[in-house]
């Protein structure tokens, strides 16, 4: 399936989602997450969240047979939620986080790899919401169950631990790395327990909160071309970050550049840089 490729079929400003926020057809997604504490988002998305936001728990929507951290989940897991939250194929579906550009995006690029077309993230997140004053609620939404036929439709947007050995010493690929220039350089520790330092081999590091200006909102396309204007489009574009999340704020970027040859190495350094 190929996604469509301009800012406006994959980005809302609060503003726009004001207009519309009491349409039957918009499905509002609540994905603050925190690396440091997995409750965090939901304790705070049931104190005041925007009006209709299902939260989605990137944790627990995710591989259960995986010991890595919140990998894509199999189909069932996956149609479960979209079940429980009234979602459907005509759904509007539009997913914020704490910031604008962190973890939305992963579940932007999730929604898309099981065939969901009409996905949107808000630019600028629940800080900008927030910082306009506008409506919002507390507690937790209550939806009607729905019956809906989810599958996958970009199983090539995904790359094992495996497949990625092969492409490190070719060059067919680019290898992107999302994290903050210290990480990507081994100066400082990982977060997460029990991994080594450095990066993988023959990656470059563009880190992945330069897609956004100062106040949160995704940068305008000549900015994001200039960040990306190295890059060859032939080529593959495989990307990872500490555990997969926001490496997928470079992977909606490269979409709306109409770049198509784009994975995701889900396991990341998390799988990656274990110490063994």
């Amino acid at each position: 399936m190929a996604l469509i490729n301009s800012i406006s079929q994959n980005l809302i400003k609060p503003k726009n989602l004001k207009k519309v926020l009491r349409s039957k057809r918009i499905k509002i997604l609540d994905c603050r997450w925190y690396l440091e504490d997995e409750k965090k988002g939901y304790l705070q998305y049931r104190n005041k969240h925007i009006p209709k936001a299902i939260f989605f728990d990137i944790d627990k929507i995710s591989n259960k047979e995986s010991q890595l951290p919140h990998m894509f989940p199999k189909t069932n897991i996956f149609t479960e939620f979209i079940n429980k939250s009234g979602i459907n194929k005509n759904s509007e579906i539009i997913i914020y986080d704490q910031v604008g550009f962190f973890s939305s995006s992963r579940v932007w690029l999730l929604f898309k790899y099981f065939s969901f077309k009409n996905v949107k993230i808000l630019d600028g997140g629940f800080h900008v919401w927030l910082k306009k004053k506008y409506e919002l609620e507390s507690g937790v939404e209550r939806i009607k169950y729905s019956r809906s036929y989810t599958q996958i439709s970009m199983p090539n947007l995904i790359i094992n631990q495996s497949s990625l050995k092969k492409e490190i010493n070719t060059n067919k690929s680019i290898i992107v790395d999302a994290r903050p220039e210290a990480r990507f350089k081994g100066k400082v520790a990982e977060p997460r327990p029990n991994l080594k330092k450095g990066n993988i081999k023959n990656s470059m590091n563009v880190f992945f909160g330069f897609m956004t200006n100062h106040l949160g909102y995704l940068k305008t396309n000549n900015d994001l071309i200039k960040i990306f204007k190295r890059f060859n489009k032939k080529k593959n574009v495989i990307c990872y970050c500490g555990s997969g999340i926001t490496a997928c704020n470079i992977i909606f970027v490269l979409y709306i550049l109409n770049f198509t040859k784009i994975k995701l190495y889900d396991g990341s350094w998390a799988e990656w840089g274990k110490i063994k």
